[in-house]
């Protein structure tokens, strides 16, 4: 009776290891892009699918291929890309902490990269798909689109027709933007139209005014000007690169629609 006593034991605990293994694996599907406040322009991150295959989003020279869960750890394995070659990895990685759509992964305790769950892999080019990656909350929230418009000067030529649209979460102050600059009669008199996107950073404080509201606007290709507006109720007002108000008669404001 004992050693059978003794085999069921082992037996339901080998079954909820196997139960509480199973679950992590499920809560770690997905897309998982890093959080990188230090280069905001840039996304990368993983991509767990079911059948142990793992890809890399936004990395060009470290490639994953596969992955797995053993007991507290995230194995990922591919290659490494460089110097005309390719050389084989694995990596194990510490689940510090997961959440539905939070992911913190370390290693040896001496470092945390923190990762947001997405509904799909990220396609920067794609405009339509930006709010998509914004992190979700971990309550429900109401995703706010808002659109900002105006004609604002051009250092030579008519003018230049910003249309501006900020996607982020409720009560989040940061999230992803739209651009859409119209350069007026720019190409041998007719429109010349540029768009791209990028991340929104709310900032407090300008040159001259502590308390200012500033929106930040980093695109994701570096090709463009990183751009702070000055948030005054129903508008967007431009500022120069040291967040000071540019001083001109002409109009840089622009006005929510």
């Amino acid at each position: 009776m004992k050693k059978r006593a003794f085999l069921s034991a082992v037996l339901g605990i080998m079954m909820s290891t196997a139960c509480a293994l199973q679950s992590k694996e499920n809560q770690l599907l997905g897309n998982w892009v890093e959080v990188m406040p230090t280069n905001p322009q840039f996304v990368q991150g993983i991509s767990l699918s079911e059948d142990g295959k793992a890809s890399s989003i936004g990395m060009a020279t470290l490639k994953y291929e596969a992955w797995k869960v053993d007991g507290d750890k995230l194995i990922l394995k591919g290659k490494s890309i460089g110097n005309h070659q390719e050389i084989e990895f694995s990596d194990e990685l510490d689940i510090v902490e997961l959440k539905t759509n939070t992911l913190t992964l370390g290693k040896f305790g001496a470092y945390r990269v923190h990762y947001y769950r997405v509904d799909e892999v990220p396609d920067l080019e794609n405009l339509s798909n930006l709010p998509k990656l914004l992190p979700k909350p971990e309550e429900s929230a109401v995703l706010l689109t808002k659109v900002y418009e105006g004609l604002l000067p051009a250092a030579s030529g008519v003018g230049i027709v910003y249309k501006i649209t900020l996607y982020n979460y409720e009560n989040s102050g940061d999230g992803v933007f739209k651009a859409q600059l119209t350069y007026l009669e720019a190409d041998n008199g007719k429109d010349k139209v540029f768009e791209f996107g990028g991340r929104q950073f709310t900032l407090r404080g300008r040159g001259g005014d502590d308390n200012a509201t500033v929106l930040q606007l980093r695109a994701f290709n570096k090709a463009h000007d990183v751009m702070n507006f000055e948030q005054k109720g129903s508008s967007l007002t431009l500022l120069d690169k040291d967040l000071k108000p540019i001083k001109s008669k002409l109009n840089y404001t622009l006005k929510l629609q």
